[in-house]
């Protein structure tokens, strides 16, 4: 996220008619809005090793899954673009010509390096943010030796609603469903018994470069009248043009990592509905490349403002159900394979609950600004409201039924289920066999006849394990 800030002095741009303090205090109170749903989504990598668009198979379906996936893919692709206008324009100034023929480099070298994979990306990040670190920094001590700074005043009224709204859209809301991808490879949680740093980590690691950024983006525009400070460093003799290029080189190798994205999306979204083949991957990467860059060339950057806020209705809302499902609606939720079943019944392919809670959402979001008071949106996001009424309105279809199902099934009618001892090894099944153990009301005749039920069906097809045994008992050795 250092790196990728090459591009959120944008930041300082969009808030400065309301002036420096009241752009901190934006950020602030955007980061403490989305630091729950943050944590909670990339404590959900650590616990289960899968992308979320893989995850919300099994929230939204698998069809509707291959919707939002080629969906959130073209959101990829969006950022993928804006941030490729923004490096040719430093290298634009740096060579004295027009910004059109790098939209095509800056493009193409984005696409060999997602091209090469994961792998050679992360080389890459090991030393971008530090060749970042050093550019900005002599940006930085240039602009404030040779320019006469002060402070950005206020030159409107503070609008809460509409300034988080587009934070969040710019950076943290809209990463959030993106953090389990990278926290899959951390440590897994079940091995750090101490799990605050790594909740707060992915929050932290978004915002402060995106504030540091974002006031440095801030006085650069009161000093120079352009937010993009390395624009300015491209007519500074000798160093300067060198830092320029370090800002710029910086962008071309994190905006790979919109791309990344991007084609993993799309590829989830092929593999929800065919098999997937070897040249997808490729094929996938240079379209989104080409299609990101004809949207940098159409001019997306004056755009910015519009988009990153709308990103923030569409993403919020479809995050956080998938937060409430995580906590209180997947059943089996380790449960890796389930995640990977083929689709065969409608109801494996689409969830209208959990849709419609999204819709809900997006429709307050999106729309929200058609049938409520302009006060009201003006002072509360519409992308918390948005992402809330998704996740209050979805939690209420959990207790719903859960609710149901207790009044259908009491407890003293329960049957005890029946686990495998491969499943009994891991921990969620161990834990639901020895909850019922306990609760359930058996005496020794009925355990002897569960045991006996259990051991002549032991080799029967469609059970899955060698030895199936109730849950709560030992396995029988042979």
């Amino acid at each position: 996220m250092t790196a990728a800030s090459a591009m959120t002095p944008l930041i300082g741009a969009i808030l400065y008619p309301y002036g420096l303090w009241y752009t901190i205090g934006a950020m602030v109170v955007s980061w403490l809005i989305f630091l729950v749903p943050c944590g909670l989504f990339s404590e959900m990598g650590r616990e289960l090793p899968l992308t979320a668009l893989v995850v919300a198979r099994r929230t939204y379906g698998r069809s509707a899954t291959f919707l939002l996936s080629t969906l959130f893919s073209f959101v990829n692709m969006a950022f993928f673009g804006l941030n490729a206008a923004g490096g040719a324009h430093i290298l634009a100034a740096l060579t004295h010509t027009g910004a059109a023929p790098w939209y095509w480099i800056i493009g193409g070298s984005n696409v060999v390096l997602v091209l090469f994979g994961f792998k050679w990306l992360e080389y890459f990040y090991r030393y971008t943010a530090l060749l970042f670190l050093i550019c900005y920094g002599a940006l930085t001590v240039y602009l404030a030796t040779h320019y006469s700074l002060h402070v950005p005043a206020q030159t409107t009224s503070m609008q809460w609603g509409t300034a988080i709204s587009v934070i969040g859209g710019f950076c943290i809301l809209s990463w959030t469903y993106k953090t389990s991808t990278v926290s899959r490879f951390c440590l897994p949680a079940d091995r750090t018994p101490q799990r605050r740093w790594y909740f707060l980590a992915p929050s932290l690691g978004i915002m402060v470069p995106n504030l540091a950024m974002g006031i440095m983006g801030a006085y650069s525009k009161e000093a120079t009248g352009d937010w993009n400070i390395a624009v300015a460093g491209a007519h500074i003799p000798g160093w300067g043009a060198v830092a320029a290029l370090g800002v710029a080189l910086a962008i071309m190798h994190i905006n790979a990592m919109n791309l990344y994205p991007a084609t993993v999306d799309i590829l989830v979204s092929l593999n929800t509905i065919r098999t997937p083949r070897s040249w997808e991957q490729p094929i996938a990467t240079i379209v989104l490349g080409i299609a990101g860059v004809l949207l940098a060339q159409a001019g997306i950057l004056s755009h910015a403002e519009t988009f990153v806020t709308d990103a923030g209705e569409l993403l919020g809302p479809f995050t956080f159900v998938m937060i409430v499902d995580w906590l209180w609606g997947l059943r089996d939720k380790h449960d890796i394979d389930s995640y990977f079943r083929p689709a065969h019944t409608t109801a494996d392919r689409w969830r209208p609950a959990a849709l419609t809670c999204f819709l809900a959402g997006f429709i307050v979001s999106f729309w929200g600004t058609r049938f409520l008071p302009a006060t009201f949106y003006h002072a509360v996001p519409l992308s918390l409201v948005g992402s809330l009424t998704a996740a209050l309105s979805y939690a209420t279809v959990l207790f719903v039924r859960r609710r149901r199902s207790r009044d259908e099934n009491p407890p003293d009618q329960m049957v005890p289920r029946v686990c495998s001892s491969e499943s009994r090894s891991r921990p969620i099944c161990a834990s639901v066999c020895s909850s019922i153990a306990a609760n359930a009301s058996c005496n020794l005749a009925a355990n002897l006849r569960w045991l006996s039920v259990s051991s002549s069906h032991a080799g029967t097809p469609g059970l899955r394990g060698a030895n199936v045994v109730p849950c709560g008992t030992t396995p029988i050795s042979t």
